[in-house]
């Protein structure tokens, strides 16, 4: 006999629904779980899809700061065809030149003859300029690229400022050499002095030392004149001045300054109020005269290095010589006679 026949009928009916009521209680317990779950999904899938609402205004469009930044931007100028870079002969082939087509002899002789044109210097690899002064003038840049193929014959000589200055009037003229005579840079003088200058009855050849020493000279001398003649001198009149020979026209000794354009003669003087002086007579003539001349000779002794007059020599008696030779070992001794 099982467990439920000894039971009565009324704990069977109250283990029945007790039973009911549990399974009843699990049964709604799982549905509201799956309820729940479902409403959950569906409010997340809702909180997804929500879109926010359309403003009424539609926004105004902004322009594209990087396009205003590269319209400001200043645009590179284009290069005239002119300045296109031309191609270096060196690495750039060349097309191939057809050969010239062969001209007999006949045809030759009776063609005109047409000069060739002249060809351009070869150029070579551009200097570099970096570190250097860009600043010289046009001319200096112009001397230093021009191809000494152009003027083979030039002649490379020293300006002289005496000249340049106006101190001395006259002209560089081209180099002298006679074996061991000559002048590198000779100039042809006509008058002397700035301003008021003193004419020269004959052009004289000097150099540029000479004539810086004659430019300082006549102004001492033309205070001589004025203490003796009461007058500036107007002319000059000259002996030798460039000369190959040796010293007094001999056969022996030395070679003369005057063979280096560096040495003058002078023999008279002509003075704006009519009156003039010769060596000759004027060294031993009126006071005035001997004033002057024994004036001019000590203004001399202290402007050049050998003075030689009358009392000098025989071969001085006509003549005052002037020149700028060296003396001594260390050039600084002076001859005045």
């Amino acid at each position: 006999m099982t467990l439920f026949s000894r039971q009565s009928p009324c704990s069977t009916i109250v283990l029945l629904a007790l039973t009911a009521f549990i399974a009843s209680t699990m049964i709604v317990g799982s549905t509201g779980d799956a309820d729940a779950r479902h409403r959950r999904g569906h409010n997340t899938r809702q909180a997804r899809t929500i879109v926010p609402p359309l403003p009424q205004v539609p926004p105004i469009p902004e322009d594209n700061p990087r396009a205003a930044t590269a319209s400001d931007a200043p645009t590179p100028a284009e290069k005239p065809a002119t300045e296109v870079q031309k191609a270096d002969p060196q690495t750039t082939p060349l097309p191939d030149q057809k050969p010239a087509p062969e001209v007999t002899p006949a045809e030759k002789s009776s063609q005109p003859s047409r000069p060739e044109a002249p060809k351009a210097p070869q150029q070579g690899p551009l200097p570099d300029t970096a570190g250097k002064d860009q600043g010289r003038p046009e001319h200096e840049e112009s001397a230093e690229k021009a191809d000494p193929s152009v003027s083979p014959d030039r002649i490379y000589q020293s300006a002289c400022p005496a000249l340049m200055n106006g101190e001395v009037q006259g002209e560089l003229v081209p180099p002298l050499s006679e074996g061991v005579c000559g002048e590198r840079s000779p100039l042809k003088i006509t008058a002397i002095g700035k301003g008021n200058a003193v004419k020269l009855a004959g052009a004289i050849t000097t150099n540029c030392a000479m004539a810086g020493a004659l430019a300082n000279w006549v102004v001492e001398i033309q205070k001589e004149a004025q203490k003796g003649f009461g007058a500036e001198i107007e002319s000059i009149t000259t002996g030798s001045d460039y000369q190959c020979r040796k010293v007094n026209n001999g056969h022996q000794g030395r070679v003369s300054e005057h063979a280096f354009a560096n040495a003058v003669d002078i023999v008279s003087f002509k003075f704006k109020n009519g009156k003039s002086t010769e060596l000759t007579s004027g060294w031993k003539g009126t006071p005035e005269e001997q004033a002057f001349w024994r004036g001019l000779h000590k203004a001399s002794c202290d402007r050049f290095m050998t003075v030689i007059g009358p009392e000098g020599d025989a071969s001085h008696q006509g003549n005052l010589h002037l020149d700028l030779g060296c003396h001594g070992k260390s050039c600084a001794a002076r001859i005045c006679q």
